[in-house]
C-alpha cells in the first residue's frame, strides 16, 4: 500500500465515524445513549485534526508533514480510542447526554493510562 492510499484511507475512515455515528443519532433514537459516547471518545482526536488542517490552511510551508501525517500516524490511536468509545456505551450509568458525552471524553486520559501500563 503506497503512503498516498494510506492517506486517503485513514482520512476517510476516520471522517465516516464520526458522520456515521451523527447519522445514527438522529436516525435512530434508541441508540443515541451509546452513540454520544462513541462521538464523546472520539472528539478530542477530532479537534485535534481540525487544530492541524487550520494550522495547515494558515502556513501550508510549515506544516506540511503534520498534515499529510495525522491521519496515519494516529490511526491506531483512533481505532482504539473508537473501541473504548464502544466499551463504554454499554454503561448504563449516567442517562443525561451532556454527561455521557462528557464520560467519553474522559475516556481519553484512561486510554492512555492503559497504553502507559500495556506497552
Amino acid at each position: 500500500m503506497s503512503e498516498v492510499q494510506m492517506y486517503w484511507s485513514a482520512l476517510v475512515f476516520d471522517l465516516a465515524v464520526p458522520l456515521s455515528a451523527i447519522a445514527v443519532m438522529f436516525r435512530v433514537p434508541r441508540l443515541r445513549k451509546r452513540t454520544v459516547v462513541v462521538l464523546g471518545a472520539i472528539s478530542p482526536l477530532l479537534v485535534f485534526y481540525v487544530s492541524v488542517a487550520v494550522a495547515y490552511l494558515l502556513h501550508p510551508k510549515q506544516n506540511v508533514f503534520a498534515f499529510y501525517a495525522m491521519g496515519v500516524m494516529t490511526f491506531f490511536v483512533y481505532l482504539v480510542l473508537l473501541a473504548m468509545g464502544f466499551a463504554l456505551a454499554f454503561v448504563p450509568k449516567p442517562a443525561n447526554l451532556y454527561a455521557r458525552f462528557v464520560m467519553g471524553s474522559a475516556s481519553v486520559p484512561l486510554t492512555y493510562l492503559i497504553f502507559k501500563l500495556f506497552p
